[in-house]
Protein backbone atom coordinates (compact mmCIF):
# COMPACT_ATOMS: atom_id res chain seq x y z
CA UNK A 1 0.00 0.00 0.00
CA UNK A 2 1.36 3.46 -0.71
CA UNK A 3 2.11 5.99 1.86
CA UNK A 4 -1.22 7.98 0.11
CA UNK A 5 -3.36 5.34 0.33
CA UNK A 6 -1.98 4.36 3.98
CA UNK A 7 -2.50 7.96 5.51
CA UNK A 8 -6.41 8.25 3.80
CA UNK A 9 -7.26 4.84 4.87
CA UNK A 10 -5.92 5.98 8.38
CA UNK A 11 -8.36 8.86 7.79
CA UNK A 12 -5.11 11.35 8.11
CA UNK A 13 -6.50 13.03 4.91
CA UNK A 14 -4.73 16.65 5.83
CA UNK A 15 -1.38 14.84 5.51
CA UNK A 16 -2.65 12.45 2.89
CA UNK A 17 -3.07 16.03 0.84
CA UNK A 18 -0.22 17.46 1.75
CA UNK A 19 1.72 14.39 0.18
CA UNK A 20 -0.56 14.44 -3.23
CA UNK A 21 0.54 17.95 -3.40
CA UNK A 22 4.17 17.34 -3.08
CA UNK A 23 4.28 15.48 -6.94
CA UNK A 24 1.48 17.27 -8.89
CA UNK A 25 1.07 15.90 -11.99
CA UNK A 26 -2.29 17.77 -13.40
CA UNK A 27 -3.95 14.97 -14.67
CA UNK A 28 -7.61 13.86 -14.16
CA UNK A 29 -6.35 11.08 -11.56
CA UNK A 30 -4.34 13.73 -9.52
CA UNK A 31 -7.49 16.19 -9.31
CA UNK A 32 -9.98 13.37 -8.96
CA UNK A 33 -7.96 12.37 -6.17
CA UNK A 34 -8.02 15.74 -4.58
CA UNK A 35 -11.78 16.38 -4.85
CA UNK A 36 -12.00 12.96 -2.98
CA UNK A 37 -9.47 13.77 0.13
CA UNK A 38 -11.50 17.35 0.33
CA UNK A 39 -14.71 15.64 0.18
CA UNK A 40 -13.97 13.55 3.03
CA UNK A 41 -12.52 16.27 5.02
CA UNK A 42 -16.23 17.29 4.63
CA UNK A 43 -15.36 20.46 2.57
CA UNK A 44 -17.80 20.16 -0.28
CA UNK A 45 -16.56 22.94 -2.37
CA UNK A 46 -12.94 22.40 -3.10
CA UNK A 47 -14.16 18.63 -3.67
CA UNK A 48 -16.27 20.12 -6.11
CA UNK A 49 -13.75 22.34 -7.82
CA UNK A 50 -10.96 19.58 -8.28
CA UNK A 51 -13.26 17.00 -9.35
CA UNK A 52 -15.03 19.46 -12.22
CA UNK A 53 -11.59 19.55 -13.57
CA UNK A 54 -11.38 15.73 -13.17
CA UNK A 55 -14.12 15.65 -15.37
CA UNK A 56 -13.20 18.52 -17.76
CA UNK A 57 -10.15 16.43 -18.35
CA UNK A 58 -11.99 12.75 -18.72
CA UNK A 59 -15.33 13.86 -19.15
CA UNK A 60 -16.18 9.91 -19.99
CA UNK A 61 -15.48 8.68 -16.02
CA UNK A 62 -18.58 7.16 -13.98
CA UNK A 63 -16.83 7.52 -11.01
CA UNK A 64 -15.42 10.89 -11.15
CA UNK A 65 -19.23 11.92 -12.90
CA UNK A 66 -21.03 10.69 -9.57
CA UNK A 67 -18.84 11.80 -6.89
CA UNK A 68 -18.71 14.94 -8.74
CA UNK A 69 -22.55 14.85 -8.61
CA UNK A 70 -22.22 13.97 -5.23
CA UNK A 71 -19.97 17.04 -4.48
CA UNK A 72 -22.02 19.76 -5.99
CA UNK A 73 -24.95 18.33 -4.29
CA UNK A 74 -23.84 18.67 -0.99
CA UNK A 75 -22.13 21.84 -1.73
CA UNK A 76 -25.88 22.97 -2.79
CA UNK A 77 -27.12 22.58 0.26
CA UNK A 78 -24.54 24.30 2.10
CA UNK A 79 -25.28 27.26 -0.17
CA UNK A 80 -29.58 27.01 0.37
CA UNK A 81 -28.01 26.76 4.20
CA UNK A 82 -26.22 29.97 3.91
CA UNK A 83 -28.42 31.72 1.40
CA UNK A 84 -26.05 32.57 -0.97
CA UNK A 85 -26.56 34.46 -3.66
CA UNK A 86 -23.83 32.92 -6.12
CA UNK A 87 -25.34 29.38 -7.11
CA UNK A 88 -23.29 26.76 -8.82
CA UNK A 89 -23.24 27.84 -12.34
CA UNK A 90 -25.28 30.69 -12.31
CA UNK A 91 -23.37 33.35 -14.48
CA UNK A 92 -23.25 31.05 -17.42
CA UNK A 93 -25.46 31.51 -20.52
CA UNK A 94 -27.33 28.71 -21.90
CA UNK A 95 -24.82 28.34 -25.23
CA UNK A 96 -22.01 28.15 -22.50
CA UNK A 97 -23.56 25.45 -20.64
CA UNK A 98 -24.09 23.82 -24.26
CA UNK A 99 -20.58 24.27 -24.82
CA UNK A 100 -19.61 23.16 -21.20
CA UNK A 101 -20.99 19.76 -21.96
CA UNK A 102 -19.03 18.89 -25.19
CA UNK A 103 -15.67 18.48 -25.94
CA UNK A 104 -13.82 20.53 -28.82
CA UNK A 105 -11.89 17.78 -30.50
CA UNK A 106 -14.44 15.15 -30.23
CA UNK A 107 -16.95 18.37 -31.92
CA UNK A 108 -14.21 18.16 -34.53
CA UNK A 109 -14.12 14.86 -34.86
CA UNK A 110 -17.57 14.36 -35.77
CA UNK A 111 -17.95 17.46 -38.25
CA UNK A 112 -14.80 15.64 -39.92
CA UNK A 113 -16.53 12.42 -40.39
CA UNK A 114 -19.52 14.18 -41.68
CA UNK A 115 -17.53 15.80 -44.17
CA UNK A 116 -15.76 12.56 -45.43
CA UNK A 117 -19.55 10.95 -45.52
CA UNK A 118 -20.86 13.60 -47.27
CA UNK A 119 -18.16 14.10 -49.55
CA UNK A 120 -18.24 10.23 -50.56
CA UNK A 121 -21.97 10.68 -51.64
CA UNK A 122 -21.66 13.56 -53.66
CA UNK A 123 -18.82 11.93 -55.50
CA UNK A 124 -21.05 8.58 -56.01
CA UNK A 125 -24.13 10.92 -57.15
CA UNK A 126 -21.82 12.47 -59.73
CA UNK A 127 -20.63 9.81 -61.48
CA UNK A 128 -23.79 8.29 -61.89
CA UNK A 129 -25.10 11.78 -63.13
CA UNK A 130 -21.76 13.50 -64.53
CA UNK A 131 -23.97 16.66 -64.00
CA UNK A 132 -23.05 19.15 -60.87
CA UNK A 133 -26.19 20.60 -60.50
CA UNK A 134 -28.41 17.23 -60.77
CA UNK A 135 -25.64 16.24 -58.61
CA UNK A 136 -26.45 18.80 -55.40
CA UNK A 137 -30.75 18.70 -56.97
CA UNK A 138 -30.69 14.88 -55.60
CA UNK A 139 -31.71 13.49 -51.83
CA UNK A 140 -27.94 12.78 -51.20
CA UNK A 141 -26.98 15.93 -52.46
CA UNK A 142 -29.87 18.33 -50.35
CA UNK A 143 -29.26 16.07 -47.01
CA UNK A 144 -25.13 16.62 -47.34
CA UNK A 145 -25.77 20.27 -47.53
CA UNK A 146 -28.29 20.51 -44.25
CA UNK A 147 -25.47 17.94 -42.05
CA UNK A 148 -22.52 20.23 -43.25
CA UNK A 149 -24.77 23.75 -42.21
CA UNK A 150 -25.96 21.95 -38.94
CA UNK A 151 -22.81 20.94 -37.83
CA UNK A 152 -21.40 24.23 -38.81
CA UNK A 153 -23.98 25.56 -36.93
CA UNK A 154 -23.43 23.79 -33.34
CA UNK A 155 -19.59 24.40 -33.99
CA UNK A 156 -20.21 28.19 -34.55
CA UNK A 157 -22.82 27.86 -31.05
CA UNK A 158 -19.80 26.02 -29.46
CA UNK A 159 -17.28 28.93 -30.30
CA UNK A 160 -19.45 31.22 -29.13
CA UNK A 161 -20.35 29.22 -25.72
CA UNK A 162 -16.52 28.85 -24.90
CA UNK A 163 -15.76 32.93 -25.32
CA UNK A 164 -15.74 33.32 -21.65
CA UNK A 165 -14.05 30.50 -20.30
CA UNK A 166 -15.05 28.64 -17.51
CA UNK A 167 -13.10 28.66 -14.18
CA UNK A 168 -14.06 27.06 -10.85
CA UNK A 169 -13.75 29.68 -7.40
CA UNK A 170 -10.91 27.46 -5.16
CA UNK A 171 -10.98 29.02 -1.72
CA UNK A 172 -14.00 31.42 -0.32
CA UNK A 173 -12.74 35.46 -0.92
CA UNK A 174 -14.28 38.14 -1.91
CA UNK A 175 -15.12 39.83 -5.54
CA UNK A 176 -14.42 43.62 -5.95
CA UNK A 177 -15.09 46.11 -8.40
CA UNK A 178 -12.04 46.54 -10.02
CA UNK A 179 -8.56 44.80 -9.94
CA UNK A 180 -6.48 45.43 -6.87
CA UNK A 181 -7.27 44.94 -3.05
CA UNK A 182 -7.80 49.11 -2.78
CA UNK A 183 -11.49 48.60 -4.80
CA UNK A 184 -14.84 47.69 -2.39
CA UNK A 185 -15.97 44.48 -2.05
CA UNK A 186 -19.10 43.11 -4.35
CA UNK A 187 -19.89 40.56 -2.41
CA UNK A 188 -18.41 37.36 -1.56
CA UNK A 189 -17.42 33.96 -3.28
CA UNK A 190 -18.00 30.12 -2.11
CA UNK A 191 -15.72 28.02 -3.37
CA UNK A 192 -16.80 25.68 -5.94
CA UNK A 193 -18.99 28.07 -8.00
CA UNK A 194 -18.14 28.07 -11.37
CA UNK A 195 -17.50 31.25 -13.12
CA UNK A 196 -16.89 33.08 -16.47
CA UNK A 197 -13.68 34.76 -17.62
CA UNK A 198 -13.86 37.90 -19.01
CA UNK A 199 -10.85 38.96 -20.94
CA UNK A 200 -6.89 38.28 -20.30
CA UNK A 201 -6.07 38.53 -16.38
CA UNK A 202 -4.25 42.28 -15.74
CA UNK A 203 -0.92 42.81 -13.74
CA UNK A 204 -1.44 44.97 -10.23
CA UNK A 205 1.74 45.35 -8.49
CA UNK A 206 3.89 43.84 -11.00
CA UNK A 207 3.37 40.63 -9.59
CA UNK A 208 -0.52 40.19 -8.88
CA UNK A 209 -2.62 39.26 -11.68
CA UNK A 210 -6.11 40.01 -11.37
CA UNK A 211 -9.17 38.22 -13.01
CA UNK A 212 -12.22 39.95 -14.46
CA UNK A 213 -15.46 37.50 -14.11
CA UNK A 214 -19.02 37.04 -14.38
CA UNK A 215 -20.12 35.80 -11.45
CA UNK A 216 -24.10 35.84 -12.06
CA UNK A 217 -26.34 36.02 -14.99
CA UNK A 218 -24.80 39.69 -15.63
CA UNK A 219 -23.18 40.86 -12.57
CA UNK A 220 -18.88 41.28 -13.13
CA UNK A 221 -16.37 41.75 -10.63
CA UNK A 222 -12.67 40.88 -10.09
CA UNK A 223 -10.57 38.09 -8.03
CA UNK A 224 -7.12 37.21 -8.01
CA UNK A 225 -6.36 34.78 -10.61
CA UNK A 226 -4.76 32.57 -8.14
CA UNK A 227 -8.12 31.91 -6.32
CA UNK A 228 -9.08 30.42 -9.84
CA UNK A 229 -9.11 26.91 -10.92
CA UNK A 230 -9.83 27.34 -15.06
CA UNK A 231 -11.54 24.46 -16.62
Amino acid sequence: MSDLAQLESAGNYRAALELLEQKPTYDSTYFYNLGILYGKMNLPGQATAYLEKANRLNPHDPEVQANLKLARTLLQKQLDASKSEVQLDSPSHPFERFADRIQGDEILGVIGLITVIVSLLWIRAYLKTRNVTKTFLKPSGWFGALALILMFAVYGVYKTGTSNPPAVILMKQPLRSGPGMTYPEVTSIEPGIKIRMIGPAVTVNENELWQKIRYNSDQMAWIPLSGLLPL
